[in-house]
């Protein structure tokens, strides 16, 4: 494969101001990944890219080869420059434009499905994404009062798995549920007061209701439900995570 040219921006150019106002303000279907992990697994999971920013010597390492033979169009950026750009404290030297990955709808013919109630916080959410995707849910759905699943936040806090699973976003509980129950599927949400998780094997399609760790499962969304889990703790420990307890929850049903 030829490696496309590299074009060298000055640290005041309009393509430099224009990168720095989509960092802040994500384009719609656009998403910047930045490190060169995740750039490798991006090239690796063949997902396009359309423009590549590396410093200097990120641009001379031997390793980015692929990476910039990948790329639609390359651009050599100073050190400084670009780390100032980033999204993280901790410059890499080497951010990546791409598209949301495209999924078609899940039909809850089988399989899990997680629903997030008003989950806030990028790690937490990406923490999740990440779970479902190795742990084998179908779907992550998310309501419409959810963090940007593809922020810069929400992609490192995944690993990059938002471009493994499908993500569905801008639904309420009650449409989650009626696609399930019209496969005559089982809906369980989590909670303190609910079955132990031990023994517990639901009827496929399956669908997790999962609250933020401080605010919970709301009311509405829970009623909904045909049971509450409960995972058991021990030493006076309250509550777990959230993604810790959905990483629980998906690799028990794996074993069930």
């Amino acid at each position: 494969m030829t490696e496309p040219e590299i074009e060298r921006l000055g640290r005041h150019g309009a393509r430099v101001k224009d990168l720095r106002r989509r960092i802040k303000h994500r384009r719609g279907g656009e998403v910047i990944v930045e490190g060169r992990r995740l750039v490798d697994d991006l090239v690796r999971w063949r997902v396009p890219i359309s423009e590549l920013y590396l410093n200097p010597e990120a641009a001379a390492a031997p390793e980015s080869s692929d990476l910039i033979s990948a790329a639609g169009v390359v651009f050599e950026v100073e050190a400084s420059v670009l780390a100032d750009l980033a999204p993280t404290r901790t410059s890499q030297g080497l951010l990546a434009v791409t598209e949301e990955p495209r999924w078609p709808r899940w039909n809850a013919s089988t399989g899990v499905a997680l629903w997030l109630d008003r989950l806030q916080d990028p790690g937490n959410l990406g923490a999740i994404v990440r779970a479902a995707a190795g742990l084998g849910a179908a779907v992550v759905m998310l309501s419409p009062d959810c963090t940007d699943p593809f922020g810069p936040g929400t992609v490192r806090g995944s690993a990059g798995a938002v471009f493994r699973i499908p993500i569905e976003r801008g639904l309420t509980a009650e449409k989650a549920v009626g696609r399930v129950r019209e496969k005559d599927g089982e809906i369980w949400a989590t909670g303190a007061g609910g079955r132990p998780v031990v023994g517990w094997d639901p009827i496929r399609p399956c669908l997790l209701l999962l609250g933020a760790e401080g605010a919970g499962l709301s009311p509405e969304a829970g009623d909904l439900a045909d049971g509450e889990l409960t995972i058991p703790l021990s030493n006076e420990i309250e509550s777990l995570n959230v993604a810790v307890a959905t990483g629980i929850l998906l690799q028990h049903l794996r074993e069930s």
